[in-house]
């Protein structure tokens, strides 16, 4: 019969196990009460010792928590103590038995164990397989993300910082429990994109700066000692921002463009306790890490005068479109101007037609700086010598007659006045002689004389060795500009035609504001005529769009305070041919009518004080009857309206009209039109008040409907009160007449034989649609200055931004509201509550699984 090997328990061997329990057990709550004590009272724990502070918690003069927390801790380390005290006895009386030895290799046992634990754990951090077992996938790539991914060098690491600037986007400077919540969640959920990013690329390294936290400026010179274009792009952030940095370049990529707000769900939730966040794709994401070493997108400005152009000069700032290049280059682009016009400043020539960067401009303004630096260090020499030479014929003309002496004199401080000599022209001031020279005065003169021509030659000398450094340093800059080759090429081109498009070849985007109206009512503006381009710059601009490049059109109003509107030029009619209709007229507003006509009660124009206009309009839709999906840019704008819970207003004086041409929505996917004036307006041709020689009001803009026998009665040109598009945008091959000018003809006359030969005018459609014509991409909006100023306001980038990411085909930096939104419950966590949490987490589980493990150790060792 078999026999039963295990010892026999006995009520020694029980009593020690319901010690060890009881000891494990005071461990324990010692461990729990300790944890609690630190998150109720963690900045006040020395204060424990106190006498009789302890007794009177642990009595509840604090609070049930604290009391609680403390008999736990007094009540635990009790129990520990008193089983500490029994094991020592037990070693003492019982330390030779024989399960000593038997404790001993159980103990050897469990070393063995954990040796292994550790073993296994090491190897499966190398050797593991990742599951996602969300419903939606939520953490695995796309496949096609995952073969990109894996083309990357694992030589070529990428840093990707994580900027928290407490900033969630321009259209949110102030910052609430959303945002901030935002922040964390965003943060989250880069590390985990890049714990999967690991698994395809090379290694990456994340990095969160926070620049409230203290040691940032530390943080950031350390991870940017060798990378300056990192430390650039840090600096200008605008915003909370993720920054991917490679072999020298770095892409930004703005936490709404990651994951948008969206406060207006947020707060239509129940309670308004959830976060909703708006993944704007992991694709977004991604292609930051894949593009990193690509070029930024270049954007020409063409204006057609420097004050107009993108640099900020003293006393221009409002005509400047500084707040456009700011705003581009800080979102990823690089922006250069183009000046269409020279010879502003001299008014002997005519203003000619011309194509020329402000780096050429600048490099012909330090070459000016250098040639009047030499000719500065070339007179004061010549004043060092001249000195010279008057110092020895002073001692000469000490032997000549009065008469020749006082000749000297007066020669001398005829020219001492001429060269500007202020030491020698001070010396013949403190002579008190008189007007007349004699010999008795005379010695005092020489004295003056000689000690002024003295003082001013050490002058001279000094005047010359600060001219030579002057002389240097222009030289120096005059080399630095010289280093860039193309700067200097372009200079030597004459051919207007030749240089403008050599400058616009790498352009991937054409700008052309053209500012002019601002506000009629204290006359605010630039003459439209100025902006007429030149038949062969036309050429150019026609030339860059039928290559497909987009065009972005800033039209201001033709108003002229003289006479009717001008006349468009070769530009307008490129437009017209895109399907946009400019109008001459200008839009005003019924506010700007009361401004005007208390102006004329005041007797002066600009005597009505301050304007408040309506906001502009965004539409999505299409006209009634079309199919064509929402406009792009303005369901973009309306997106990013719900990150700050509000619509964003920008109001603008004196808009032009700007029509889609008949027919072209059915060319179109997406409606044309999207943005309009407030109803409150109407159409002006005249739109300046005039007044009389005496200054009194003669004339004030008022609407008056275009009668009924007017042929511009039910027109577009016709004046009526209600709302005007200002804002178009076209997507569409380019005209087939374009491509084969004979087109152009046969399509004029199948216009004229349209009634009488249809086939002809059907065979012309089938043939323009055999043309190989590009898709463009064109937006005008009927203001000069909606982008105008040192600085764009948070809805006038909004509205660019929008407008330039899609016309550059960028659209996966568009917010999307088609995707399904991310919902995060928020609870609220008082500061105790949270430690509790946290320590919970970090020590609660790792006890409770050492509590479990000894346990089952000492039941074993008492079997």
């Amino acid at each position: 019969m078999a026999t039963d090997s295990r010892q026999r328990t006995t009520w020694g061997s029980r009593f020690r196990f319901a010690v060890r329990a009881l000891g494990l057990m005071g461990l324990l709550a010692c461990t729990v009460g300790g944890v609690l004590l630190g998150a109720e009272q963690r900045e006040r724990l020395s204060e424990f010792a106190a006498p009789g502070r302890l007794e009177a918690v642990a009595q509840g003069a604090e609070g049930e928590f604290l009391r609680a927390a403390t008999l736990a801790v007094l009540v635990g380390a009790g129990l520990a103590a008193l089983t500490l005290v029994l094991e020592l006895l037990s070693a003492l009386l019982f330390g030779g038995f024989r399960r000593t030895a038997a404790g001993t290799s159980a103990t050897l046992g469990t070393v063995a164990a954990v040796a292994l634990l550790a073993f296994v754990n090491v190897y499966s951090f190398t050797h593991y397989r990742r599951i996602d077992c969300t419903r939606d996938q939520r953490f695995t790539l796309p496949a096609e993300l995952q073969t990109e991914l894996g083309k990357l060098r694992p030589n070529a690491p990428t840093t990707i910082v994580v900027l928290q600037m407490h900033n969630f986007g321009t259209l949110a400077p102030k910052r609430d429990s959303y945002t901030k919540a935002a922040e964390e969640k965003v943060t989250e959920k880069v590390r985990d994109l890049v714990d999967q990013f690991r698994e395809f690329g090379p290694q990456f390294n994340v990095v969160v700066l926070d620049s409230e936290a203290f040691g940032y400026e530390d943080q950031v010179r350390q991870l940017t000692k060798d990378a300056p274009e990192l430390k650039g792009a840090i600096d200008d952030a605008p915003e909370n921002s993720i920054f991917f940095h490679a072999n020298g370049r770095v892409q930004r990529l703005s936490f709404n463009e990651f994951m948008q707000l969206d406060k207006t769900a947020s707060k239509e939730a129940p309670g308004a306790e959830n976060l909703v966040l708006l993944p704007q794709g992991v694709d977004t994401f991604a292609r930051r890490v894949l593009t990193v070493q690509e070029r930024r997108p270049k954007v020409a400005v063409c204006v057609v005068h420097e004050f107009l152009s993108t640099a900020v000069a003293e006393g221009t700032e409002q005509y400047t479109v500084a707040g456009l290049k700011r705003a581009l280059t800080d979102n990823g682009f690089d922006v250069v101007d183009v000046v269409l016009k020279k010879n502003w400043e001299d008014p002997t020539k005519e203003i000619e037609p011309a194509a020329y960067t402000l780096d050429e401009s600048k490099l012909e303004r330090l070459e000016a700086e250098a040639d009047s630096a030499r000719d500065a260090v070339q007179g004061a020499k010549d004043d060092v010598k001249v000195l010279t030479q008057l110092r020895a014929a002073l001692d000469t003309v000490l032997r000549q007659p009065v008469r020749d002496r006082v000749d000297f004199y007066n020669q001398l401080g005829q020219g001492a006045r001429v060269r500007e000599w202020t030491e020698l022209i001070a010396a013949f001031r403190r002579w008190t002689g008189g007007p007349q020279i004699t010999a008795e005065s005379e010695a005092e003169l020489q004295g003056l004389v000689r000690s002024g021509l003295a003082v001013q030659l050490k002058r001279s000398e000094e005047q010359v060795r600060e001219a030579e450094a002057e002389q240097r340093d222009a030289e120096g800059k005059v080399k630095a500009a010289q280093a860039d080759e193309r700067t200097v090429q372009d200079r030597r081109i004459a051919d207007v035609k030749a240089k403008l498009t050599r400058l616009v070849s790498d352009v991937d985007l054409l700008i052309v504001p053209r500012h002019t109206l601002v506000n009629v009512s204290i006359r605010n503006g630039v003459p439209p005529a100025i902006h007429q381009l030149d038949k062969k710059q036309v050429e150019v601009v026609k030339e860059f769009m039928k290559a497909g490049k987009p065009v972005l059109a800033c039209m201001g109003s033709l108003a002229s305070r003289t006479g009717p509107p001008a006349e468009g030029d070769g530009f307008d009619r490129l437009l017209r041919d895109r399907g946009v209709e400019l109008k001459r007229d200008t839009v005003l507003f019924d506010a700007e009518r009361k401004a005007l006509a208390s102006a004329r009660a005041g007797g002066q124009i600009g005597g009505g004080g301050p304007t408040t206009i309506p906001p502009l309009v965004f539409a999505e839709s299409a006209p009634a009857g079309s199919s064509a999906a929402p406009n792009p840019i303005a369901a973009a704008l309306r997106h990013s309206g719900r990150t700050v819970e509000q619509k964003l207003d920008i109001k603008l004086f004196s808009p032009r009209p700007v029509y889609l041409a008949d027919g072209w929505q059915d060319r179109l996917k997406f409606a044309g039109e999207f943005v309009f004036t407030a109803p409150a307006g109407w159409n002006e041709e005249k739109p300046f008040p005039t007044s009389d020689q005496a200054g009194r009001v003669t004339y004030i803009p008022r609407y008056d409907p275009t009668p009924a026998d007017d042929p511009k009665r039910n027109t577009r040109a016709e004046e009526r009160k209600g709302s005007f598009p200002i804002g178009v945008a076209v997507e569409s091959k380019i005209p087939a007449a374009w491509v084969n000018e004979s087109y152009e003809r046969e399509q004029g006359a199948a216009a004229l034989l349209t009634p009488l030969d249809g086939t002809f005018a059907a065979a012309l459609s089938v043939a323009a649609e055999t043309l190989d014509r590009p898709t463009q991409r064109t937006v005008v909006f009927g203001s000069g200055h909606l982008f105008s100023g040192p600085r764009l306001e948070p809805p006038q980038e909004r509205l660019l931004l929008h407008s330039v990411n899609w016309l550059t085909g960028r659209e996966d930096r568009l917010p999307k509201a088609d995707v399904p939104a991310w919902k995060y419950p928020r609870v609220e966590l008082s500061e105790r509550n949270r430690a509790l949490w946290r320590s919970g987490a970090l020590i609660g589980l790792p006890l409770i699984a050492a509590y479990a493990g000894l346990f089952a150790m000492m039941r074993r060792r008492t079997r």
